[in-house]
């Protein structure tokens, strides 16, 4: 019986161990595939969402927007002149230039913004329950802090900085296509305007993008 019993306690300690060990494996392949998701989703550069992340949170932005009835804002931001920067400071002085950029944006915004990583100099910014007044607003005020800062380029060139800003609201009949190109014709505008401006989408371009969406 005493033998009986200790086969069986070792039959289970046995057991328990391979489950323990079939646990830590699926921990650790847990892990690389958030891992892998993060690094999919993350701009290799400034480490900040990338334009998949982007369009992948937009629509569900947008898919919120409609079910609570709360608006939300889209704003495209272009640094000015950033070719001239590239030209003066060369290609790693310009990487510099855009990691300081994007976290300078990441820690003036809001917890609940999100900021991406579009393409090359171009960023994209979502803020929930805003209007574009107050996205203007917003934008005014970080773009009046970023005149005051002086960057250092590898200690040597001494940069002040600019961005244009175009913004859109959503509106429960558009679609995110509709959005994007508002908020895209906006930034168009802010830049032939004079640049290191915040520019929001016009009544007359919002009647257009309504129209075609509903018919």
């Amino acid at each position: 019986m005493a033998l009986l019993t200790t086969n069986h306690q070792s039959s289970l300690q046995a057991r328990l161990e391979e489950l323990e060990r079939r646990n830590q494996l699926l921990e650790a392949e847990i892990e690389r595939l958030r891992v892998y998701k993060d690094y999919a989703y993350t701009d290799a550069l400034t480490e900040i969402p990338n334009r998949r992340f982007y369009y992948e949170r937009l629509l569900q932005e947008v898919a919120r927007s409609r079910r609570s009835g709360n608006g939300f804002t889209l704003a495209l931001v272009d640094l000015d002149l950033f070719k001239e920067i590239n030209d003066e400071v060369g290609h790693r002085g310009g990487d510099q230039v855009l990691k300081f950029f994007s976290q300078f944006i990441r820690v003036n915004l809001r917890q609940e913004d999100i900021v991406c990583r579009i393409g090359g100099d171009e960023f994209a910014i979502i803020l929930p329950d805003t209007t574009a007044e107050n996205a203007a607003v917003f934008f005014n005020r970080i773009r009046a802090k970023l005149d005051q800062v002086e960057i250092s380029i590898d200690g040597r060139s001494q940069l002040r900085l600019s961005f244009s800003c175009g913004l859109a609201a959503f509106k429960p009949e558009y679609l995110p296509e509709d959005l994007i190109e508002e908020a895209d014709h906006s930034l168009y505008s802010a830049k032939a305007s004079g640049r290191n401006r915040v520019v929001a989408a016009s009544a007359v371009s919002t009647a257009v993008l309504v129209s075609r969406a509903v018919h």
